[in-house]
């Protein structure tokens, strides 16, 4: 645990400088403080942003999650929120309204993009926070949102390959 306490508030960042004269492109990966040039966009990330993400993209985990323990045999779970309509419609929300709102909130405190040009150069930074609570809310986002778009893909193309189930 100490690993985690320790780079809190650090930065991951991928550099690329690349420069006409010589010829040459730089790529550099980097876990501490932003590169030289590159400032600190706004104030640590908070704790509360994290949560509102947590609780916007909440309800569709524990939809997901009933329909799991349905596979494994245990259906009580998902017969109480598939008999609920607010349950449902909550879990439609947070797929399509909450996943959006829980990136861009997070990604928008733990994100650095930027691009600087100068006479023969140019360079670019992406950059992301250290802020374990922050990066697992994105991850499950787009975990989730993925695997939903992916599912969605999968039954067009089976739809359209003449699948009449898949339709």
């Amino acid at each position: 645990m100490s690993w985690w306490k320790r780079h809190v508030g650090e930065w991951i960042s991928v550099r690329a400088h690349a420069e006409r004269k010589p010829p040459r492109l730089t790529l550099t990966i980097a876990l501490g403080e932003l590169p030289e040039g590159w400032a600190r966009p706004r104030p640590h990330a908070r704790t509360w942003v994290a949560l509102l993400g947590l609780f916007c993209i909440a309800p569709f985990i524990a939809l997901l999650m009933a329909t799991l323990l349905r596979a494994l045999g245990f259906g009580s779970p998902y017969e109480w929120l598939a008999g609920s309509s607010i349950a449902i419609l909550s879990a439609t929300i947070s797929l399509f309204i909450g996943i959006p709102i829980a990136i861009t909130i997070n990604l928008w405190r733990i994100a650095r993009l930027g691009l600087h040009r100068s006479t023969g150069a140019i360079e670019g930074l992406i950059a992301l926070e250290f802020a374990p609570l922050h990066l697992l809310v994105v991850l499950m986002a787009v975990l989730i949102g993925g695997l939903f778009v992916g599912h969605l893909a999968a039954d067009s193309y089976a739809c359209v390959k003449g699948v009449r189930s898949a339709c």
